[in-house]
């Protein structure tokens, strides 16, 4: 029978659990911080490998476009390695975590996000990222994107409303909600610019500043949390 000898920020630790707890913090919360970084670090280098390649018009997926010059740098480096990292978070945070259905759910969606990420990298967009048209790989290419947006949105705001409950949690609360606000209007402004291809790079980078942020915050926060 496990003896309950902690309980912090609504993070329950156990005698048992301590010792499991604290490497899973060490070997996949750091997932959450990693992954951001590997996936940003990958992009800028192969950004620079691609003549004319401009950070503020064209998509992060067209550095790893079907056919496209090193390609399988951006997309196996970047995108799946990058997004498997972001993805191990989310089982993290369901092991530390109490284990609450809202909890739960955001947990799984962080993980869906880091999925989404990884599979981008799997199924390239063809050369340009047409929107609307192209192959099938391109087609679902489109759609996983922002499915995976979506997903991190909605888990910073389940966790925003839930984390108000915690004491300790509350300014993890508010920047939680305020992310997913936030992220919602950088998505739209996203969306809206898809037609003319104006600062679509732009808008897609600072939505990724805005949830990689996240990603990496929570992860400081809620490692913290577990080993205090």
């Amino acid at each position: 029978m496990q003896q309950k000898i902690a309980s912090n920020n609504g993070i329950n630790l156990t005698l048992d659990g301590r010792e499991k707890t604290s490497n899973l913090m060490n070997k996949y919360t750091l997932g959450g911080i990693l992954g951001p970084i590997v996936f940003t670090v990958v992009a800028i280098v192969a950004a620079t490998m691609r003549p004319g390649y401009s950070h503020t018009q064209n998509f992060i997926s067209e550095l790893g476009a079907t056919d496209a010059p090193n390609a399988a740098f951006m997309n196996y480096a970047g995108f799946v390695i990058g997004g498997l990292l972001v993805a191990s978070l989310g089982f993290a945070l369901i092991k530390i975590l109490p284990r609450k259905r809202l909890t739960l759910v955001a947990s799984v969606l962080v993980s869906l996000f880091g999925i989404g990420i990884a599979t981008s990298g799997i199924i390239s967009c063809d050369l340009g990222c047409p929107q609307g048209t192209g192959t099938m790989a391109n087609i679902v290419h489109n759609t996983v994107a922002p499915i995976a947006f979506l997903c991190l949105i909605a888990a910073s705001l389940i966790f925003g409303f839930r984390w108000r409950s915690e004491a300790g949690l509350r300014n993890l609360a508010n920047y939680s909600l305020a992310t997913g606000v936030v992220a919602l209007g950088m998505l739209a402004l996203l969306a809206s610019s898809l037609e003319a291809r104006e600062l679509t790079g732009l808008w897609q980078r600072l939505l990724l500043l805005v949830l990689f942020s996240w990603c990496i915050i929570v992860s400081l926060r809620i490692g913290k949390s577990a080993n205090e």
